[in-house]
């Protein structure tokens, strides 16, 4: 079977189907079996696509839903920074680095 160089558009003779490197510019050519069979299957960049996947027919994931109560925001006294805590006591300015008392969490788990 003849088959055509995808880089260089050289033609050169292989047995069947396969990987084939062109003798010319050295690029890796892929042969598909051309009897009418199954469908080959789906590749990524030329490379077999992972179990499942079908490339290009997958909708972009949704994004994750916001969360059902606010987090908690708090003011910096020194600079007047306002920011996101978590649930803890003391948190520590990250415009400033002064701590700030957030009126959350237990002032024990230090």
């Amino acid at each position: 079977m003849i088959v055509r160089c995808g880089a260089c558009r050289t033609q050169f003779e292989v047995p069947g189907a396969g990987r084939f490197t062109c003798p010319v510019c050295g690029s890796v050519n892929m042969v598909r079996d051309q009897s009418g069979g199954a469908a080959p299957p789906p590749t990524v960049g030329g490379y077999p696509a992972a179990p499942g996947a079908v490339p290009g027919n997958q909708p972009p994931a949704p994004p994750p839903p916001p969360p059902s109560t606010p987090l908690p925001r708090v003011q910096c006294g020194e600079c007047e920074f306002s920011f996101i805590v978590g649930d803890i006591a003391v948190a520590t300015c990250p415009n400033c680095g002064a701590e700030v008392p957030t009126g959350l969490g237990d002032p024990e788990e230090e």
